[in-house]
Parts: structure tokens; sequence; C-alpha cells
């Protein structure tokens, strides 16, 4: 999960790198032709599984909103805004990643997760206004907030095709279908590409082999065999790892009201990932009633006090018994 967390986090620095010498539209295709390209002798191989017919709807969509969407608006507004300050705002994904389970799969939040939506939201805010005291584009702010939505509706349609596909396939196929829509562009990405430095060429190098196909080759494993809750742990250190790479490159640190609002983000995100655990139940706490024994009738040969006693004695054993399993079960229980 660390992993994931610092080749995500890394893209924001060199995402700003990069605009120096590329449009935003530029750098999406050039990232997910990188990421294409890298993986097309896997598909030669045949390490890179049939897309399904089934299946190519919901993974166009995969590549529409989290590799086309997504990095058009997070690119167009990270011109404006630094990218600490951006990563804040991404930080909101889970957020939206709920209101989307409420909308379309009918989930049922709880309190607990509505009361986390609005933290996040309201965490997103100051940011927002510490950003615009600054001197940002609150409209820049509002494409990254936009972003953070599409990347979390990726991350929805994304799960399902886990079952039958690698992060590998996901990456592959979703680059393809991502590409699609910026197909116009790619003669001015070409041009911009031969006037650029190596310092822009590299970082978006780095944003199609480290932040997409490394990334989400972590992040698919870490999607397949975690819990909700705890993958979204990676999301909550994504920020944290922007912010000190955007420090440590460009000397950038954000104002003490960003980064408040930041803190306030990952709370709420926090408690809106945070599911009650239901109280458990204590084995053998209530045992049901032993029912008495029925009374003993005198032996034909009038030893009624031995019959009695022997009575007692075999009626004894199954109760001992049974208290012997119950106590097995209660142990078992309680392991």
């Amino acid at each position: 999960m660390a992993a994931t967390a610092i080749l995500w986090g890394s893209a924001f620095p060199a995402i700003r790198v990069a605009l120096d010498g590329y449009s935003p539209t530029s750098i999406a295709i050039l990232r997910l032709v990188c990421a294409a390209a890298i993986l097309v002798p896997c598909a030669l191989t045949g390490r890179i599984s049939r897309l399904r017919r089934a299946d190519a709807l919901r993974m166009a969509g995969f590549g529409l909103t989290g590799m086309t969407a997504y990095q058009l608006l997070l690119y167009a507004g990270e011109r404006h805004v630094e990218g600490g300050t951006a990563a804040m705002l991404v930080a909101t994904s889970p957020v939206f990643a709920t209101l989307l389970g409420m909308l379309v799969l009918k989930e049922r939040p709880g309190a607990r997760g509505i009361v986390g939506l609005l933290v996040a939201l309201g965490g997103a805010l100051v940011v927002a206004m510490a950003g615009g005291a600054g001197g940002g584009s609150l409209t820049a702010m509002a494409m990254i907030v936009v972003a953070a939505a599409a990347q979390a509706t990726s991350f929805v349609l994304q799960k399902p095709l886990l079952r039958r596909y690698s992060g590998l396939d996901c990456i592959f196929y979703g680059s393809l279908f991502g590409l699609l829509p910026l197909l116009f562009a790619v003669p001015d990405a070409v041009r911009q590409s031969a006037a650029v430095g190596w310092r822009e060429g590299t970082a978006v190098g780095w944003l199609g082999l480290g932040c997409t196909v490394l990334a989400f080759c972590t992040w698919s494993r870490v999607l397949r065999a975690a819990t909700a809750a705890t993958s979204s742990l990676v999301l909550y250190a994504v920020p944290v790892a922007a912010l000190a790479l955007d420090a440590a490159l460009f000397g950038n640190v954000p104002a003490p009201l960003a980064g408040a609002g930041g803190l306030i983000v990952l709370l709420g995100v926090a408690v809106a990932a945070t599911r009650r655990t239901p109280p458990r139940r204590v084995a053998g706490a209530a045992s049901p009633p032993v029912a008495a024994s029925p009374p003993v009738a005198a032996s034909p040969s009038g030893d009624a006090g031995r019959s009695a006693e022997e009575a007692k004695t075999a009626g004894d054993a199954p109760a001992g018994d049974g208290e012997r399993t119950r106590g097995r079960h209660a142990v078992a229980a309680g392991r």
C-alpha cells in the first residue's frame, strides 16, 4: 500500500514539471501512449487476457473516467493550483465513491458515512478558500474536485473487472479506451514533444511508467485483496506523499489554513470509510434450562433405592457431557 501511495503522490509534482512544456491534453495522450506501449510486449506474449465482449462497455467506462476525464481535469486544474493542494482535493475521491454507492448501488452508508461525507466536503471547502485567498483559481479547484469524482467512478467500475482481469489487463485496455477521444490532439502532442527539454520529457515518461503502470498494478492488488476500508488507507496517504515530495522538490509548503483543510478532508474520509462492527454474541451466555428427570419406578425386586441411585447416575452422565460440550463450544467461539 505504501508503494501505491508514493507512486501516485509523485504524480502531482511530475505534472507540474510536465506542464512547463506540454498542454494538459498532450500530457494525457503521452502518458496513456507510454503506458500502453510498455504493455505491448505483455500483450504479444499472451500475458494480457482477451477482453470479453460482455465486459467491453464497463472497461470502456473505466478508461474514459479514470484515464481520460480524471487526467484532463486534473492537469487543467493543476496549471493554476499547487501540487499539494491538488492532492488534498483529490483525496475527496472516497467521498464520491460513497455517494455513488448510495445512488447507483443503493447502499446505506449510515449516520457515520453521512457525517464523514459532510466533514470531508467541508474540509475541501476550507482548502478551496485557502487556495483562493492565496491567489489560486477557484475554477481550477472545482475542476480537480470533479476529477476526484471521475476517479471514484473508475474505481467503482474497475472493482468487478478485477474478478476476471489482472491489473495489467485493466491498464492496457483502459489506456486504449482512454486514448480514443484524444486522438484528434495527437499531432499537437508530437509537435510539443519535439520542442520540450529533458525535464518535461522525463516527467511525462514517469507519469506513464511509474504513476500509471506500476501504480495501477500495486493498486489492483490492494483493491482485489483488501476490504474497502483498508484499501482507502492508500488514498489517505497519497496527499501526504504528494505534499512531502512537493516540498522536497520545489519548496512548496501549503498555507496553514490549507493544511488544516486537508486534515479535515482526511478525517472525514476516515470516518466515512469506518464501518461500525456489530456486537458479538457471547457463546453460552444463556444456557437452556435442563429438564427434570422423570420419576423412577421401583424395580420388581423391590430394590427401589439402588435403582433410583443407578437412574440418578445414568441421568447425570449425559448432563455432565452436555456441560463439557457447551464448554468446548464456548472456548472455540472465544478464540
